[in-house]
């Protein structure tokens, strides 16, 4: 028999989806799991101790969930954090190597509602962070070698704001059109701009790095081809990746990347991009995916 779980909110209640399957056969049930929540986003698992998850709420606060139990907050950014409709605080992120104390946020920052992709470290308590350890990573901008901490946003809405490190190491951010409707100034598609993209970045530089990460060497457009793009960039054409994962390789996957990509009036997406070994046995993006989503209208979001 397999299991698998989920995570799902119903009226401040994170409540537990239990699947067994055998055969042809499912079932399906739900299970409390904490109650007294307002507004969670996502749930995220101590890499250090699992019976820990920091639970990530739209208003800005990170609560601290043990055993099952309701406890305080592990941050508070809701002096930071522009919320609510589609604007909040949308995702937390621990890097692979559990022993080290920083994490990342992703949220849309008063009072203008522009992303912010901020690094923490925890405090001297595992489960306390430390708010004054924040640093904002630096963006490009439209003037060449101009780099912000933040990443413009045109409109309230589309601003994605999902992040998950890769089987590869590497942090991969969301990031919606922009927002309004049928991406009006066509920004998903312009390579100059980070919005409507799936972005790739390697965060294990020095607190002393300027700009919080590096460009990946094996990045798409590093080299500048097919088109000029910004570096970051690693895949384009995407409307607002609300969520998205890899295909778990310690379970059996193949290290795909899996994009929930928000529609409009009719559709719905799911974007799919392979992996593939290296020779070393690691797995690796594939060098000749198709990293360009083709934009559709007649979507509507429904998130």
């Amino acid at each position: 028999m397999m299991t698998g779980m989920s995570l799902v909110r119903l009226a401040g209640v994170l409540v537990v989806l239990l699947v067994a399957a055998s055969g042809a056969e499912a079932q399906l049930r739900a299970q409390p799991f904490v109650t007294g929540l307002s507004m969670p986003v996502a749930i995220v698992t101590d890499p250090r101790d699992p019976t820990v998850h920091f639970v990530v709420q739209q208003d800005g606060h990170i609560r601290v969930v043990q055993n099952g139990v309701l406890g305080g907050d592990f941050l508070d950014l809701t002096d930071a954090v522009l919320c609510c409709g589609e604007r909040g605080l949308f995702s937390l992120v621990f890097p692979p190597d559990a022993a080290s104390d920083r994490f990342y946020v992703n949220f849309t920052r008063k009072p203008d509602g522009h992303t912010v992709v901020a690094r923490f470290t925890r405090s001297g308590d595992p489960l306390v962070a430390d708010p004054t350890s924040r640093f904002d990573l630096m963006w490009p901008t439209d003037q060449p070698g101009m780099v912000q901490p933040f990443i413009e946003q045109p409109f309230a809405n589309h601003n994605g704001g999902h992040m998950a490190f890769g089987p590869d190491g590497f942090l991969y951010i969301g990031l919606g059109d922009g927002g309004s409707g049928n991406d009006p100034g066509h920004r998903a598609q312009n390579p100059q701009l980070l919005l409507g993209k799936m972005l790739r970045i390697d965060v294990g530089v020095p607190d002393a790095n300027t700009r919080g990460y590096a460009v990946p060497g094996d990045n798409p457009f590093v080299d500048q081809q097919p088109v000029a793009a910004l570096t970051e960039i690693w895949a384009f054409g995407l409307r607002n990746p609300w969520r998205f994962t890899f295909d778990d390789i310690a379970r059996g996957g193949t290290g795909a990347l899996v994009i929930a990509d928000v529609g409009q009036d009719t559709w719905e997406e799911i974007d799919y991009e392979p992996a593939v070994a290296t020779t070393a046995g690691a797995t690796a993006r594939a060098s000749t995916p198709r990293r360009a989503f083709p934009p559709r209208r007649g979507r509507r979001t429904h998130r």
